[in-house]
């Protein structure tokens, strides 16, 4: 273990906390400014890929339903006592692919890049689904 305490699956997981959190807080700020400028708190739910708070707010929903398979594996790796190279890459990796999924749903268009969405999500299982099986092989 590094001697500050955290793996890089440790430090992938804070990572991707952060990543949640500052989705939440765009998302609040996205809020905020549509009440100030006149839009209303039913507004939030009508499903429009035109709109940023839309964006954001299944941006960040999104995140957190995905949250629970990388804390499963991580925690899983860590518990198991499994350090391994391939565990750390694929950890970088899906904290990478997640990012970049959230950002090509904020984007403008979102609803167009589903399929460059698809490509992030496929990478984020894969890299799950890597490190369960490093898990299943090292432990």
């Amino acid at each position: 273990m590094p001697p500050h305490g955290l793996t890089p699956p440790l430090w992938s997981l804070l990572a991707l906390v952060v990543w949640t959190v500052g989705l939440l807080v765009a998302l609040t700020v996205a809020r905020l400014r549509h009440l100030a400028a006149g839009g209303t708190v039913r507004e939030f739910g009508v499903p429009d890929d035109r709109r940023l708070v839309w964006r954001l707010f299944r941006a960040h929903v999104n995140a957190l339903e995905n949250l629970p398979l990388f804390v499963a594996v991580v925690v899983a790796a860590e518990a198991a006592g499994v350090r391994s190279a391939t565990v750390d890459v694929l950890s970088v990796l899906y904290v990478t692919a997640r990012c970049a999924h959230s950002i090509a749903h904020v984007s403008p268009g979102a609803g167009l890049k589903w399929n460059l969405r698809l490509v992030f999500l496929t990478a984020q299982i894969t890299c799950v689904l890597g490190i369960a099986a490093t898990i299943v092989v090292d432990a």
